[in-house]
């Protein structure tokens, strides 16, 4: 978070480990932004800010993890519960509109790109100028308190200026070229194998050095990772059923 755009509240998001804030006037949003969000049914125009709530780093890591037994979904549900704490308590809103966590397919790539998080990348997730790969999507929600929007600098993709490149190397599915969109159908492949290297982290990611003095822990990464490879195992199995 920015120094210069603190809000209520500010202090205690950083103390949470959500270190990531954008408060974003609706009126502002680029229409194919707009677009992508009415097709899934947000009125995005009825509220006065859409807000990003993210975490760059392992601290948001160090303070769930010993809850990690206690819910299926820790970390969405503790972003719900700091969301309402933060509008509520510190915002003094009357409602949240929560859209994320939750079951709708929000284009988090397009905001991000357009909050100035992130910029697209060869390895499958976007990379944020500062933390790299090691950043995540928290909440996004719909306000009605006018909060000033605060300011923020798309600045410049950190691919450009990488000379060397390791991603690409280091995918054992050659799945990663640079230029070029992530081979998914070979990634998905190579993860899926019994004995994959890949199964519950990405080789790619874990070479790329923008940000790397954020990176995750080997716990987390493997938390993480596991969560994704369950995911991708039970996506496996429907499909087969479904082509019986």
């Amino acid at each position: 978070m920015n120094p210069k755009d603190k809000y209520a509240g500010a202090e205690w998001l950083e103390g949470q480990g959500f270190n990531l804030l954008q408060v974003l006037d609706t009126a502002r949003l680029p229409e194919e932004l707009l677009q992508s969000l009415m097709e899934l049914g947000v009125e995005v125009r009825k509220s006065a800010r859409l807000v990003l709530l993210g975490m760059g780093g392992p601290g948001l890591w160090n303070r769930v993890k010993n809850n990690l037994e206690n819910s299926p979904d820790p970390f969405d549900d503790d972003a719900v519960s700091s969301v309402h704490t933060l509008a509520l308590e510190f915002w003094g809103c009357t409602e949240v509109d929560l859209l994320y966590p939750g079951p709708l397919p929000l284009p988090l790539q397009k905001l991000g790109q357009f909050a100035g998080w992130s910029h697209p990348s060869p390895i499958g997730i976007d990379l944020h100028p500062r933390y790299g790969p090691w950043f995540a999507f928290r909440a996004v929600f719909l306000i009605n308190t006018p909060l000033p929007p605060n300011a923020y600098d798309t600045g410049e993709a950190p691919c450009q200026s990488c000379q060397t490149k390791p991603c690409e190397s280091m995918c054992p599915a050659e799945a990663v070229q640079n230029g070029s969109l992530l081979d998914l159908q070979a990634c998905v492949g190579q993860r899926l194998l019994s004995h994959s290297g890949c199964g519950d982290r990405c080789l790619s990611r874990l070479a790329c050095p923008v940000g790397k003095q954020w990176r995750y822990s080997d716990e987390q990464i493997a938390y993480h990772g596991r969560r994704s490879l369950e995911s991708l195992r039970r996506w496996r199995q429907k499909a087969q059923g479904t082509s019986q």
